[in-house]
Order: C-alpha cells, then sequence, then structure tokens
C-alpha cells in the first residue's frame, strides 16, 4: 500500500491514471471504488483543493475515454467518477482545513441524514418507489427460482420502508471509508503514526450523542410518516457510531496488546452483521463515558 500511495503522488498522471482504472475496474469489483476515490482523498488532503478538484476532472475525463474505447459509452464512467469523487473531495478538504477527522465524519453523516429528509420531501411515497424497483430486480429471479413470491411481500415490505437510510448509509460509509484510506496515506507517507492517533482517539461530541437520544426517543413515540422518516435518519447516524465505536474497541485492546481479540473484532465485523448494534452503542455511550479514560491501562 505504501507503494501504492507513494506512486500516485508522484505527479498528476500517476494519480489519474490509479483513478481512473481503479474506477472502471469497480464496475467489475465494486469495493475497487473505494481505492479510486481515497485517490482523489490523498492529493486533497495532501496538496489542497486546486490539485484535488484537477486531479478528480482529469481522472474523469480519462474514465470517460476509457469507456468509450471499452464499452463504447464515454457519459456514463464520467459521470460515475465525478458522483463519485466531489463529495470525496469535498470532505476531504473539510478535513484538510479542520484537522479533526470526528467532525469530519459528523458532517458527511449530517450530510446523509439531510439527503434522507430530501428524499422525503421530493418523493411522495419513498417506500413504493423502492418497492417498485426491488420487486422489478428479485420479481423474475423469484419466479425462476419457483419461489413463492406471496411468502417474500411482508418482509420486501418492511424492507422498502427502510431502503432510503440504508442507501444513504452506504453511501456515507463508503465516503467515510475512502476518506479514512486516504487519510491513513498521508500519514503513512508523510506523518508516520499520525494516523493512528487520529483514529483511536476519534470521539463524538455529547451534544450529537444528546441530539442522537432525543431522536430515537422520538422515533420510539412517533407513527406513520414521521416514524419513517425518523428511523431512517437513525440509520444514517448508526454508521456514525460504528466508526466511533471500532476506534474506541480498538484503542483499548491495542493498549492492553490484546492482539487477537483485535483480530478477532475485524473479522467479526466482516463475517456477522449482528455486531454492528454493540459497536454503535460503544461509540454513543463513549460521548457521555470516555471509555477510554476508564479501560486504558494507566501510564
Amino acid at each position: 500500500m505504501r507503494f501504492l500511495a507513494s506512486f500516485i503522488m508522484q505527479g498528476r498522471m500517476q494519480a489519474i491514471a490509479v483513478a481512473a482504472t481503479a474506477l472502471m475496474l469497480s464496475l467489475l469489483f465494486p469495493p475497487l471504488s473505494l481505492l479510486a476515490a481515497a485517490v482523489v482523498a490523498l492529493v486533497t488532503l495532501r496538496l489542497g483543493w486546486r490539485e484535488g478538484l484537477n486531479t478528480l476532472l482529469a481522472a474523469g475525463l480519462a474514465a470517460g475515454l476509457l469507456g468509450a474505447i471499452v464499452l463504447g459509452n464515454f457519459i456514463f464512467p464520467a459521470a460515475y467518477g465525478l458522483l463519485l469523487w466531489l463529495p470525496v473531495w469535498g470532505t476531504a478538504l473539510f478535513l484538510r482545513l479542520s484537522r479533526d477527522l470526528g467532525l469530519t465524519l459528523a458532517l458527511l453523516t449530517v450530510i446523509g441524514m439531510a439527503g434522507v429528509i430530501l428524499v422525503y420531501a421530493v418523493v411522495s411515497d419513498p417506500a413504493d418507489f423502492w418497492y417498485q424497483r426491488l420487486q422489478a430486480v428479485f420479481g423474475p429471479v423469484w419466479r425462476q427460482a419457483g419461489v413463492d413470491t406471496a411468502l417474500w411481500q411482508p418482509q420486501l415490505v418492511t424492507m422498502t420502508r427502510y431502503m432510503t437510510g440504508i442507501m444513504a448509509a452506504g453511501m456515507v460509509s463508503s465516503l467515510a471509508l475512502s476518506l479514512i484510506w486516504g487519510r491513513w496515506w498521508q500519514a503513512l507517507l508523510y506523518n508516520p503514526g499520525g494516523f493512528r492517533r487520529e483514529f483511536l482517539t476519534l470521539r463524538l461530541r455529547p451534544s450529537l450523542a444528546w441530539f442522537t437520544l432525543a431522536l430515537v426517543v422520538l422515533g420510539t413515540f412517533a407513527d406513520g410518516k414521521l416514524h419513517e422518516v425518523l428511523v431512517n435518519v437513525g440509520i444514517v447516524l448508526f454508521v456514525l457510531y460504528v466508526f466511533a465505536g471500532v476506534a474506541v474497541l480498538h484503542a483499548i485492546l491495542a493498549a492492553r496488546n490484546m492482539r487477537g481479540w483485535l483480530y478477532g473484532l475485524y473479522i467479526l465485523m466482516a463475517l456477522v452483521p449482528h455486531v454492528f448494534l454493540p459497536l454503535a452503542l460503544v461509540g454513543l455511550s463513549d460521548a457521555w463515558f470516555d471509555w477510554r479514560s476508564r479501560f486504558l491501562p494507566a501510564e
């Protein structure tokens, strides 16, 4: 990874080549979109807004040209790149100026929450919107497999009520991971150990935690469309607290030299989705209880 980061920072053409190539390959293997976005994050964090913007625009053009050659389509890869890179560029610039990873992740979350509210303001029935699209995707598959679609209708209807929040949370997660990847690269090249210190001290503000608690209480007692909106907004907030919870547990386990538990934590995150709920609770409660001060070994 250090070699790749060094190659990217050798010049604009190298950064453009890696970003555009990773973007095109992400059409076959979607996780590579994180790498493509991390390139823009690294360039922006290190060299500033102008170089970051020039890189993403040129990489978008390069991706479009590659798309025209390989796929016969210039517009889709270029537009995909701009939609992927512009939010990363903006948040990387904010992190460069604020030097506060927690505040930057909170900003990403607020943008995701605003997106959810905007969808509910513009679309009369988001649940029906998602139902039609999921039905179009999975309906033929279920019929071909001989599955009784009536059995799945209740689950499908329930899921569509929260798809707006799930999609927004996915976008926020991707942006956050790309930004963190770029920040890690920056520290690897120019400030060894800096990212570790920054991430392991990540702690969210108590005011945000109180807002989250109020949102949960209001969502519990609300009904109808208001309940649906609040739950979808809460799903986006959930992502933020997962990152905070991971930072808390990583800091404690690493300080106690519990490497086996540390590896186990990340393996569980990859294999068992249910572990994200306790992680989010750790991240939320840390705003009040400061778990590091309670469990880190005394120096």
